[in-house]
């Protein structure tokens, strides 16, 4: 068996479920101080059953429930579960055919604590059995907790038993022990109350068996008047039992319908509770289908966004296709005009080379003639060759020049016509980025407006819900209210009923009183019949009122006098005592109001001390009797004691005093005293009584009917309430709904705005490039502006010098006009062959150096056309791909909106279905009140018929000792009751007073007391031998405990003394048995002797060196038994590095057999597990896990 997985949910500073995986070999945890790393011992503690919250370091055991923490609130409950493994070692029996076993306890705030073993309920007996005799329990050797290497120490000679005893593995033994010694002391003590009652009964067997025998001659006598009696109750408990039948056939009848109502409301409130469930799930459902609909319509949106942009950009790629065409088209034009340029070119320039070769030739030969012509002439020719060489040059650069400013001119315009074109399509995109933007902060608008009602509507749905939780409790403690009026009431109307019929029946009355008033009372009633006379006679008892205080004086004062009936007449007196002697029915007094005498009294003790007053003054009376009362009362004076009477009575002749305890002391001199029930009536009692409950009733009915009233006040609130309260639930749940699909509207639209956006830069980004290249284009054309101005200013300037020397020239031609002429021809065409050569030979070099350019721009231009006709052939592809996809889109919209449409019209459905059914259950409820209040009504008179039933049926069982129910039936059968009965009775009864008193179960009692005495005679003998049985399992299990013990202290101590001088590096120690004097059981002692020191009591060591000690106690009886696992909790702490090494050493040793967890700060320690676990605080007050598997690293 070893421990496989420690999950902790709410225990002390683990607020979050915590799995802690243990595996075999050694496991560490570290962490700082108050981290929460001995909170896993107490764990491990507290799921094996510990009951003390001291070992848990806590004052009370809730304290083990998370307690909060900044940020997080108490929690309510906690929860370890601890699972064992099954692997192949030492296992419970009764799990053997379990792979493992989870052992789980839950502690709720309140204190109520709950145990399970593989998540079925179990009790901490067969939680702890489970570790019993293992060593691995929250009390066994196997877990070393904080501080309990100091207490092994520290504590007592005895209580370093109990390591010994979990090693010998007796503590199954000793439980049975202490269960049996219960036992014994439980038998003992039967064993004396046994033989109490034995005795008893022996005594009342030889009474019994007296009055047996006198009881038979009493018992035929008695039969008669039993039967008597039992007629004429019999007759009474028919009429009453059809009414209760009668009522009871009511509550049935209500009852039965009651039943299945109750099972069908039961049934439509489970429906309803499966519905709400359902329609919750369906809820969620309808919100997944709504995102993902709403989903899928964002990513239609997006694919319809993508079409806009590919068609963008496949327009702008036929733009820049149309517009590369165009250029292309014209620069081809123009290459073929300066091709044809350049073929004439060169054809004019071969022709003027040959021209000029010619003419030069000429000319040189018609030079040597020439050569006597003037200097000047000959300057002023050559200036003026120059200059005109210089004017063709000029004139060949303003055309190049010119040429190209229309080349850059017609480029610069079409750029503007470009770049109209895209600020067109910006102000478009503007235009869209500025109304999504609009419609954005719209949608963004509405959401807010629309949040705000929701948080009103879910506010308003709070506040109906804490309505009607105030309300359900309110009424619930007003219904309560109402069942404690209503069990007043009734209980108060059936005291007042009893008694009410006790004195309708004037029972407590003698015989004769009782027959004159019942005479009277059915005379009465004739004569009101006739409406003549009221009633004639009234009991003294009747007329007065007197505090209860005087009560018992009232009754001492008057004694029978209390049942003397005062009458109208003295007449009716005589009527009455005559109607007496006819029925022969008893004898009774009578006071009339004709004054038939007068005490003669002297003085008044009124004055006096210890004087209460005169009781007349005392007593409250019938106006109509108030003179006859205080004639009776006249003389009588209540005192605080007999002694002040004895004291007053020599002056105060003829008068009658009387105490509050019933002492009197009449007239003439007699004393009557005693006990305060000596002169008890009851009647005065039983009056005030009946006038207290009568009271109680009205004030309990008063309570009652506005408590009903309240109740349904409550009941018309509450029903308001959760109408109000259904509204807002729906009302909510639609803004919901709202909310939801204006935040997709408003994620739709931000999206529609960050793409108007993006659209809004890239165009942008195109004009700013156009205007960048029509800038470059302009400060060119500038540039070629200027050079072509500054060509045709030196032109001006040129054609001025030229115009000067021709003048000049001209006016020295006269001179050699003849000798030159034909030179000078010669010499002119030959320079002007010459320079037009020149000039043509540079024309066709800059149009060779143009038609070049020309070629490479056609080249780039054509490469820019394939390029945008690439652009264009992959943008159409992408564009018909995106179309199929958006209509395929578009067909899947439609049908996750029909599929989103099923959901709502299903969840509306199934949202009328718990109306629906909530109209029926409230409905039923309401029928099942009102059915309810009517068996309550039955009931009433069915308590009320049961409470006359069981007056008849107590007086029967209290005379007779017989149920009145069994014995009814058979006087039914019989003839009228006889008018001699009466008589009969009578008679009998006068035989039976002159028999005497007897015990009428004298018999049967006898015959059960001589069957009890036996059984109890048998049990005695039973329980004796039961408490030897006992002793002996008691001292059998003294012997095996002992012997265990004796066997395992011996392995212990041998181990111990190995152990120690390992640790120590030397030295010696041993245990030795100790008498306890308190206790039969023997203690161990520990003496140590550390190296290079006496041999001592451990108490006497160093800190270090009992740590040490206790640690060599602990592993020797870890190695005798090594138990399935070990926990130390920093138990290394006190040790210095040389005494770690050693101790780590003695762990890996016990890791061979067992699983050990370490709790430890010891970095050395820590290099010996194999698994660490980290505890940490990442937020304060809440611990957490992280584990690494050093095997791993290593």
């Amino acid at each position: 068996m070893r421990i496989k997985k420690l999950e902790l949910i709410g225990f002390k500073s683990f607020k979050d479920k915590t799995v802690i995986q243990f595996d075999a070999g050694i496991t560490g945890i570290v962490g700082p101080n108050g981290c929460g790393k001995s909170n896993i011992v107490d764990a491990l503690m507290w799921v094996m059953g510990d009951q003390s919250a001291k070992d848990l370091r806590a004052s009370q055991m809730t304290d083990v429930i998370f307690g909060g923490s900044e940020g997080y609130a108490p929690l309510g409950l906690c929860e370890v579960s601890l699972t064992l493994e099954n692997d192949g070692g030492p296992f419970p029996a009764k799990y053997l055919k379990h792979s493992e076993i989870m052992v789980t306890r839950r502690l709720h705030r309140n204190g109520e604590g709950e145990y399970f073993v593989n998540k079925e309920a179990a009790r901490l007996k067969d939680v702890q059995e489970i570790f019993m005799d293992t060593g691995a329990g929250s009390k066994g050797f196997s877990i070393i907790a904080q501080g309990m290497i100091g207490k092994i120490i520290t504590s007592k000679p005895e209580d370093r038993r109990m390591l010994i005893e979990e090693a010998a593995g007796i503590t199954k033994f000793k439980a049975r022990k202490k269960e049996s010694q219960r036992k014994l002391i439980s038998t003992d003590q039967n064993l004396v109350r046994l033989q109490d009652i034995i005795g008893e009964l022996k005594r009342q067997i030889d009474s019994l068996q007296r009055q047996a025998q006198r009881a038979e001659r009493y018992r035929n006598i008695k039969n008669q008047i039993e039967d008597l009696e039992l007629w004429s109750s019999s007759l009474q408990f028919v009429g009453l039992k059809h009414i209760a039948d009668e009522a009871q056939k009511i509550f049935d009848e209500s009852q039965a319908t009651e039943i299945g109502s109750e099972a069908n409301l039961a049934q439509m409130q489970s429906q309803l509770e499966t519905l709400k469930l359902t329609i919750l799930e369906q809820e969620k459902a309808v919100e997944n289908k709504q995102t993902e609909f709403y989903n899928f319509q964002n990513s239609v949106q997006k694919k319809e966004m993508e079409i806009q942009e590919l068609r963008f950009g496949l327009e702008q790629a036929k733009r820049n296709e149309q517009m590369t065409g165009n250029i292309l088209n014209e620069q081809k034009a123009r290459h073929e005009l300066l091709s044809r340029d350049l073929n004439q070119l060169t054809e004019q320039a071969a022709e003027l080379k040959e021209e000029s070769e010619s003419l030069t030739t000429e000319s040189a030969e018609q030079s040597e003639a020439f050569a006597s012509s003037q200097a000047r002439y000959s300057n002023i020719d050559s200036e003026l060759t120059v200059k005109r060489r210089e004017q063709i040059a000029l004139g060949q650069s303003e055309s190049s020049l010119d040429a190209r400013v229309q080349s850059f001119t017609t480029q610069k315009e079409e750029l503007e016509s470009k770049l109209a074109d895209e600020e067109i399509n910006l102000s478009e995109l503007r235009e869209k980025h500025h109304d999504f933007e609009g419609r954005r902060k719209k949608v963004s608008n509405s959401l807010d407006a629309e949040r705000q009602m929701q948080l009103d509507l879910s506010n308003d749905a709070e506040a109906f819900e804490a309505n009607k939780k105030a309300l359900t409790e309110a009424l619930q403690t007003k219904q309560v209210e109402v069942q404690e009026f209503k069990d007043h009431l009734n209980e108060t109307a059936s005291r007042l009923y009893g008694l009410e019929n006790l004195a309708a029946n004037f029972e407590g009355f003698e015989e004769g009183v009782k027959q004159v008033m019942l005479w009277s009372k059915a005379k009465t009633a004739q004569m009101h019949a006739d409406g003549t006379v009221s009633e004639f006679f009234k009991p003294v008892s009747e007329v007065i009122e007197v505090p209860a205080e005087f009560e018992i004086a009232m009754e001492a004062a008057l004694g029978s006098k209390l049942q003397m009936l005062l009458s109208q007449k003295s007449e009716q007196a005589i009527e009455a005592v005559d109607y007496l002697k006819e029925q022969n029915t008893g004898r009774s007094s009578f006071y009339s109001n004709d004054g038939l005498y007068a005490k003669p009294l002297q003085g008044s003790p009124t004055s006096e001390a210890g004087v209460h007053g005169l009781l007349k003054d005392i007593v409250r009376s019938n106006e109509k009797y108030s003179g006859k009362v205080a004639e009776i009362l006249d003389g009588v004076v209540v005192v605080d004691s007999i002694r002040t009477a004895l004291k007053l009575r020599p002056n105060y002749g003829g008068w009658t005093f009387v105490t509050q305890d019933g002492d009197t002391l009449s007239a003439d001199g007699v004393l009557t005293g005693g006990s305060k029930d000596s002169a008890e009536s009851g009647v005065l009692k039983r009056r005030r009584e009946i006038k207290e409950l009568s009271d109680k009733k009205n004030e309990w009915a008063g309570k009652l009917a506005l408590a009903t009233a309240s109740l349904k006040k409550i009941e018309a609130q509450l029903a308001n309430v959760l109408t109000d309260f259904e509204g807002a639930q729906k009302r909510r749940l639609e803004q919901e709904i709202k909310v939801a699909e204006l935040r997709k509207d408003l994620e739709r639209s931000e999206n529609e705005f960050a793409q108007a956006a993006s659209a809004v830069e890239r165009q942008e980004r195109e004009v700013r490039r156009i205007n960048e290249s029509l800038e470059t284009m302009n400060q060119k054309i500038d540039e070629l502006n200027e050079r072509l101005e500054e060509t045709r200013t030196n032109k001006v300037e040129l054609e001025i010098s030229v115009d000067a020397l021709t003048a000049e020239y001209n006016s020295m031609k006269d001179n050699f006009e003849t000798t030159q002429a034909h030179v000078m021809d010669l010499q002119i065409r030959a320079a002007t062959k010459t320079q037009e050569y020149q000039g043509v030979n540079r024309q066709l070099e800059m149009v060779t150096k143009q038609v070049n350019d020309l070629d490479l721009q056609l080249s780039r231009m054509n490469e820019e056309a394939e390029g945008y006709s690439f652009q264009m052939s992959e943008g159409q592809y992408s564009l018909e791909q995106a179309k199929i996809d958006f209509e395929k889109m578009l067909a899947d919209v439609e049908t996750k909106r029909l599929e989103m449409t099923s959901f709502k019209n299903q969840f509306e459905i199934e949202t009328a279905h718990i109306r629906e059914l909530e109209s029926q259950v409230n409905s039923s409820t309401r029928e099942r009140n009102e059915r309810l209040a009517k068996m309550n009504d039955a009931q009433l008179k069915l308590e009320q018929a049961k409470m006359k039933e069981q007056y008849l049926i107590d007086q029967v069982r209290e005379k007779y000792m017989l149920i009145l129910e069994e014995v009814a039936p058979k006087y039914m059968d019989r003839p009228d009751y006889p008018a001699t009965a009466e008589a009969d009775l009578k008679e009998l009864r006068e035989k039976l007073a002159k028999i005497g008193e007897v015990n009428l179960s004298a018999i049967n009692e006898y015959s059960e007391t001589q069957e009890r005495y036996a059984f109890l005679t048998q049990q005695h003998a039973d329980l004796t031998e039961a408490k030897e049985q006992l002793r002996k399992v008691i001292d059998r299990i003294n012997k095996i405990c002992s012997k265990r013990f004796k066997e395992t202290f011996d392995l212990v101590n041998e181990r111990f003394q190995k152990v120690f001088p390992v640790l120590f590096g030397g030295g010696e120690a041993k245990l030795e048995l100790v008498e306890d004097t308190e206790k039969s059981e023997m203690g161990i002692e520990i003496i140590a002797k550390p190296p290079g020191k006496k041999m001592q009591n451990v108490t006497l060591m160093s800190g270090g060196e009992k740590a040490l000690t206790a640690v060599a106690l602990v592993f020797s009886i870890f190695l005798v038994k090594p138990s399935p696992y070990c926990l130390l909790d920093e138990v290394d702490a006190p040790l210095d590095d040389a005494n770690v090494f050693r101790f780590n050493d003695l762990v890996k040793e016990m890791a061979k057999r067992s699983q050990i967890i370490v709790v430890t700060h010891n970095k050395h320690t820590m290099e010996v597990a194999e698994k660490l676990y980290g505890v940490t605080m990442q937020e304060r007050g809440v611990s957490t896990m992280v584990s690494v598997s050093l095997a791993d690293i290593q």
